[in-house]
């Protein structure tokens, strides 16, 4: 079985406080987008088998293999599985590379295997994981809260095209948050964006992410990043997640190929045109 696992952007992140369990309490709305990584399931007699290039991790650190190992806990199963990993989405990117491999592992599993498990069976295994992996099982645009883990409500979005831009850096998620100053007495009862998706959204009218100004200062080059994206004439622009991608927000694929004409180019920067995901499990299934 052959799946592709999306990544995702943060159009809006906001951290309401910290709760009690150390986590952060978060409003996000988020859409996967048409970068994946490749993964290939083939069923054994026993044992967890993986093979991958460019996770930058052991085997029992590798999301999708503890996914793999998580499943059969779960189900009781008595097989194994081969998982094929081949990535494409960057690591500490803030783009949830790691987390869609762990979903789409759970996703396709239940399939090869006939597990017949509910999808909110599987969201909560998935959030055991990671907070981004129960997204990845709902698999399209939504409004998530609590740890960033639960379905508010889905959102239907305006299309556009997106310009990734991903700098030679890892951004560690740990140290955006431990830079963060927010406290268990700020917390806040309601969130803006909850009215704003009740209607169709266009993109470029809700970004906003909380997590930007300390991950600008940490590292600068991001801010710098964002500005070329904004004087390339994108509608706006913003950091996915804890970074480190900055990504533009183009009307259609003619004002993207424009922009990328006047955008300067960095060595060593990696630069994506991409639109959001629309398919399921195989792919995206748009014309």
């Amino acid at each position: 079985m052959k799946i592709l696992a999306p990544a995702k952007l943060n159009l809006y992140l906001e951290v309401i406080s910290k709760r009690p369990d150390g986590y952060h309490e978060l409003r996000t709305l988020m859409t996967p987008i048409s970068l994946c990584d490749e993964i290939e399931l083939e069923p054994l007699a026993r044992g967890i088998e993986l093979d991958e290039s460019g996770c930058g991790c052991t085997v029992e650190q590798n999301l999708a293999y503890r996914a793999a190992c998580l499943f059969f806990e779960t189900t009781a199963g008595t097989r194994g599985v081969r998982i094929r990993l081949v990535k494409h989405i960057p690591i500490g990117s803030g783009l949830g590379g790691g987390s869609s491999d762990a979903a789409h592992v759970l996703l396709a599993m239940n399939q090869l295997f006939h597990a017949n498990l509910s999808q909110a069976a599987l969201a909560d295994m998935a959030g055991r994981l990671g907070a981004d992996c129960p997204f990845f099982i709902h698999g399209r645009a939504a409004l998530m809260g609590e740890r960033g883990d639960r379905v508010l409500a889905e959102v239907q979005l305006e299309d556009r095209d997106y310009l990734l831009v991903i700098p030679p850096i890892a951004v560690s998620t740990a140290q955006v948050y431990a830079n963060l100053k927010i406290s268990l007495t700020e917390a806040r009862e309601h969130s803006t964006i909850v009215t704003t998706v009740e209607e169709r959204v266009a993109p470029e009218n809700v970004l906003m992410n909380a997590l930007e100004a300390v991950a600008f200062k940490l590292h600068p080059e991001l801010a710098e990043l964002k500005e070329e994206l904004l004087s390339s004439g994108a509608l706006g622009a913003l950091m996915s997640g804890s970074g480190s991608a900055v990504f533009g927000v183009y009307q259609d694929p003619e004002h993207l190929r424009h922009a990328m004409e006047r955008l300067p180019r960095h060595e060593g920067y990696r630069y994506i045109p991409t639109t959001r995901m629309t398919g399921g499990l195989h792919g995206d299934y748009r014309s």
